[in-house]
């Protein structure tokens, strides 16, 4: 049923259309995301660019089909943090297909980044969620709490 693996070159069609899926879906709640085609290409190049230094690209595979994917990354806070939590893993996208939502495949993708992230030798895992996005329901059930906001204003 459900098998989840690291991501490879013969993916990378699904992986374009499940960026292209979340970009448009992102764009309903902020609209400065680019939905067309080359955003998500962009998305998968920058992924794959960042494959092999230190980047994870996960896929959910569903009965042989990707239904998911997660981009995991360890990253470093600044000087001013605590050095016991500065250095961090970090979730940089998580997406699941319309399709195959609903059948634990968001919280199995949350699982391997928590995984990869002790696997690091790190307590501390971030992710960021856009306001709006019923994914944020999935981390707080998941034990996230909110941490910082990010605001922004479009200047004239």
């Amino acid at each position: 049923m459900l098998r989840i693996r690291h991501y490879e070159g013969a993916d990378r069609d699904a992986a374009i259309g499940l960026f292209l899926e979340l970009n448009r879906h992102e764009h309903t709640i902020c609209a400065d995301l680019r939905t067309d085609a080359g955003g998500a290409e962009f998305c998968v190049d920058d992924m794959v660019a960042g494959s092999g230094a230190g980047v994870e690209a996960i896929v959910a595979e569903w009965d042989g089909c990707v239904a998911g994917l997660m981009v995991w990354t360890v990253r470093e806070d600044e000087g001013y943090i605590e050095q016991t939590v500065r250095k961090h893993g970090l979730v940089q996208d998580i997406v699941v297909s319309s399709t195959h939502r609903g059948k634990g495949i968001g919280r199995s993708l949350l699982a391997e980044a928590e995984r990869l992230t002790r696997a690091a030798g790190l307590s501390r895992l971030k992710l960021t969620v856009l306001e709006g996005n019923p994914a944020a329901d999935l981390y707080l059930n998941a034990g996230y709490r909110p941490h910082a906001r990010v605001m922004i204003k479009t200047l004239d």
